[in-house]
């Protein structure tokens, strides 16, 4: 198939402030194109579930990329997944960005909703030949969209999921849908049973039951070393937690931090179950929805667990929780402020002086407070000096 000048030219020029009445009844097929990390993606269900609410009868498929797509396919909000490969895999694919753009032509999208802020998933979409493309009209991408949503200092100080939702209000010209929101009572990531049972013969394996009191702890953050905590303080609050609460503490992260998850056993002292570089996206979510705290870094899994139902505490440093902070009703939030914080770069010029000042103490504190137990008579100063 060639794409011609004459094809681009199309309908696809009209611009539009929102959608017309007449334009949500001709809207049958729908693409979202999710954020490309874990954590936004995450954090874009609310504006997912709320295009679900404006589309009852839609078909909605997902495009993101392979290990993104992996957190939706149990999702209630969507009708199908297709795979999204980034620029730095081009390489590797027949064609590029114009071979899937023809793939999705094929699909003959009504609208296309873009969450992600790259000038190329606009440029998917339009070679696509979708007619209605909806996104921020940012990064010099705004000829590409024909439902640009404005942008400005605002808007850019909202929290993600306002962020991703506000371009819903806009498609829909600030409509009253809000999407579901983050609480214990309403999970917006959903595991199956095989997936679930598959964590039971997990959890059994590593001598742990439903039953027990099971800590979580994700010390990594794919960012970068600004939004890690010291691996010798996860290991002396998983000491603590063990001792005097008889947890049964598990360590999760990515194949690229297992040597993290050896240093926190090691300073640790006590049984910890290492499954760091051991799951994958959907295993993880399985076992995660398992624990009764999941204590992390602003990363990912944090948003993950949040989304799930799972309380976190979650350990913030450069980055800023009223943008991407958890938001589950029972989620601790443990920073220090800093005239430097945040600073949102990944790797910290200086000292690492907003990871510093928190100590195992604040840690273990809003374990505690989550799940409303009695403090140790050593309590809130378990350890001889600063750890």
């Amino acid at each position: 198939m060639v794409l011609d000048a004459p094809e681009m030219e199309d309908k696809t020029l009209t611009m539009k402030a929102s959608l017309t009445q007449t334009d949500r009844s001709n809207i049958k097929k729908i693409l979202v194109v999710a954020p490309n990390w874990i954590g936004d993606a995450v954090l874009a269900i609310p504006a997912i579930s709320a295009i679900r609410e404006y589309f009852p009868h839609s078909k909605i498929t997902l495009i993101a990329l392979p290990h993104v797509g992996e957190l939706f396919k149990e999702s209630c909000f969507i009708d199908g997944i297709k795979r999204f490969f980034s620029a730095s895999t081009h390489s590797h694919t027949k064609g590029g960005l114009m071979a899937e753009a023809l793939k999705l032509r094929q699909d003959n999208f009504d609208l296309a909703v873009l969450f992600p802020n790259s000038f190329r998933s606009a440029m998917l979409v339009r070679l696509a030949g979708i007619p209605l493309r909806c996104g921020y009209k940012r990064d010099g991408r705004g000829f590409l969209l024909n439902i640009p949503v404005r942008l400005n200092s605002e808007t850019r100080r909202l929290h993600h999921t306002e962020y991703y939702l506000n371009i819903v209000k806009t498609l829909m010209g600030g409509g009253e849908g809000e999407g579901k929101g983050f609480s214990d009572k309403n999970r917006l990531l959903y595991v199956s049973k095989d997936e679930a049972n598959h964590a039971l013969e997990t959890l059994s394996k590593n001598n742990i039951t439903p039953d027990d009191l099971i800590i979580g702890i994700n010390p990594g953050a794919a960012y970068g070393s600004s939004k890690r905590w010291y691996p010798d303080r996860f290991g002396q609050v998983a000491k603590t937690l063990t001792k005097y609460y008889n947890v049964k503490v598990i360590v999760f992260g990515s194949q690229g931090e297992t040597g993290i998850a050896e240093e926190i056993i090691k300073s640790a002292e006590v049984s910890i179950v290492n499954l760091a570089g051991k799951t994958s996206i959907r295993e993880l979510m399985a076992l995660i929805a398992f624990c009764k705290v999941f204590i992390t870094n602003d990363s990912g899994p944090m948003h993950i667990a949040s989304a799930l139902g799972i309380p976190v505490v979650a350990i913030f440093g450069s980055t800023d929780p009223s943008v991407t902070g958890p938001l589950g009703a029972r989620d601790a939030v443990i920073k220090k402020e800093l005239p430097c914080s945040p600073c949102l770069l990944r790797k910290c010029p200086k000292n690492l002086e907003c990871m510093d000042l928190i100590s195992v103490d604040d840690v273990i504190s809003g374990v505690v407070n989550i799940l409303s137990i009695k403090t140790p008579p050593s309590f809130p100063s378990p350890l001889e000096g600063k750890v």
